[in-house]
């Protein structure tokens, strides 16, 4: 964030063997042992349609990433988790800057469970697996690397010429069509519903006792899959 802000390019991307307080969403840590990809990029998109989409958007650069390097098939877990089987593979998160009205930056982080063991992801309590638990051997790590930022590089250029990113991200989406519980920041408890459907503006359509509801990323604290 310090570099973007101090006006590094588009692109620039910082790699790290581990990190000592890497970050998910609603300020919660990412284990970040060394073992897994961690990396953030910068973003200065110019009239973009839809920049809100950004981190869907790049958690299909991930999806596709770990498919072209390793043979994994991965989805999305709405709205920023990349799952094998219900476990957590990999996060991402992207932080926007603004200059008034003028969006000047957009911060992408990556975190991938690469050659980690359960072991050292113990603390996500059974929900959370790697590469390497996945495929029993390890994964090359700049490998994995430059094919996720391959695979981002050329979904951020088809978005840029018009392509219909919402389509893209919502054909990766794992949530549609599974009985999910989660949890609103505006509500004291858990409920449990359908997600029946995406919108093209990233959000979650949800069926609760004949009810349809949109949900949108900023309202969720959490959300599980149970079916």
């Amino acid at each position: 964030m310090d570099l973007a802000a101090r006006g590094a390019p588009e692109g620039s991307t910082i790699v790290a063997r581990s990190q000592t307080s890497g970050g998910g969403r609603l300020g919660r840590t990412w284990i970040s042992p060394v073992g897994g990809l961690y990396m953030s990029f910068v973003l200065r998109p110019k009239n973009l349609p839809r920049p809100e989409l950004i981190t869907l958007i790049s958690a299909v650069s991930v999806v596709r990433g770990v498919k072209n390097a390793t043979g994994l098939e991965p989805t999305i877990r709405w709205p920023n988790d990349v799952m094998i089987d219900r476990k957590k593979l990999a996060g991402v998160i992207a932080q926007a800057q603004s200059y008034g009205k003028e969006l000047a930056q957009i911060v992408v982080g990556i975190g991938v469970n690469c050659n980690t063991s359960l072991s050292q992801l113990e603390a996500l309590n059974g929900e959370a697996t790697s590469i390497a638990e996945e495929l029993g051997r390890n994964q090359d790590i700049p490998d994995l690397r430059d094919s996720i930022l391959d695979s981002f590089s050329n979904l951020y250029e088809e978005w840029k010429g018009g392509a219909d990113m919402a389509k893209t991200w919502g054909a990766h989406l794992g949530t549609v069509g599974k009985q999910i519980t989660l949890k609103l920041k505006t509500a004291e408890t858990p409920f449990s519903c359908l997600a029946t459907g995406a919108g093209d503006d990233g959000t979650l359509v949800v069926t609760r006792r004949n009810e349809t509801t949109v949900i949108y990323a900023e309202e969720l604290e959490w959300l599980r899959e149970t079916s």
